[in-house]
């Protein structure tokens, strides 16, 4: 189980076409306490990143399609994450290339895991957009949730995006935790986070909260919204 002091672990999305690279470096950021996503080009890429919020991208300078150099200025003229380049070409004239359209840092193939793994660390540390400020994550039952992505993670790593009404709603929940709240109470709390906030969207909205929970939680693990009969809901693990 994640503990609550834990810092939460940097989302690396790794862009390269070749799939052997691609698996090297997932398990080999993943045993360093990154999370690590692939995509196999720009389109895959850009699918992710519709999706996931991503701490820095690291991104192969030779694909077919969309070349890595490509994506890079498309990704720094919509201020995107940083960027660490990988290349089979080592020279300068290559690395001054990927560096000039606005990589954080270039590394040639092969390379060592441990110094690649330093070199994402150093960049995160310099880039403002990447840190995360540990008051921004709500820690409950070894669970988190980022205040400024949405993003929610369980105990067991797993995680998802919420929308801006599921996102509300279990605020409401988490300022109250452990005791019963009735419906008119939560519909009143969100009224003041969110603007669609009758008793009917109150209903479908636990209801889809609940299923996100379920859907990433350990298995066996029980709800952490409680139906409270006559009252209205309770927000707490079974014990």
């Amino acid at each position: 189980m994640m503990s609550d002091a834990a810092p939460d672990k940097p989302n690396i999305l790794a862009v390269d076409d070749d799939e052997p690279i691609r698996e090297l470096i997932r398990a080999g950021l993943s045993r360093r306490d990154f999370r690590v996503f692939l995509a196999d080009g720009g389109r895959a890429m850009d699918a992710v990143l519709a999706d996931t919020p991503i701490d820095l991208i690291i991104l192969d300078s030779m694909m077919p399609g969309e070349d890595g150099l490509a994506i890079c200025e498309r990704l720094r003229a919509n201020n995107g994450p940083p960027i660490i380049m990988l290349s089979a070409r080592g020279d300068d004239v290559a690395r001054i290339g990927g560096l000039g359209l606005g990589a954080e840092d270039y590394m040639a193939k092969p390379f060592n895991i441990d110094e690649l793994a330093l070199r994402i660390r150093i960049v995160l540390r310099r880039s403002p957009s990447a840190v995360r400020d540990e008051a921004d994550v709500v820690r409950f039952f070894g669970w988190s949730l980022d205040n400024r992505t949405r993003r929610l993670t369980s105990p067991n790593d797993k995680m998802l995006i919420l929308s801006p009404a599921e996102f509300a709603v279990l605020h409401v929940f988490l300022a109250q935790r452990d005791r019963p709240l009735r419906r008119e109470q939560v519909l009143e709390r969100m009224s003041e986070l969110h603007d669609d906030s009758t008793d009917r969207s109150l209903d479908t909205l636990i209801s889809r909260l609940r299923r996100k929970l379920k859907y990433i939680a350990a298995d066996g693990e029980e709800d952490l919204i409680q139906t409270v009969y006559g009252i209205g809901y309770m927000f707490r693990p079974v014990r």
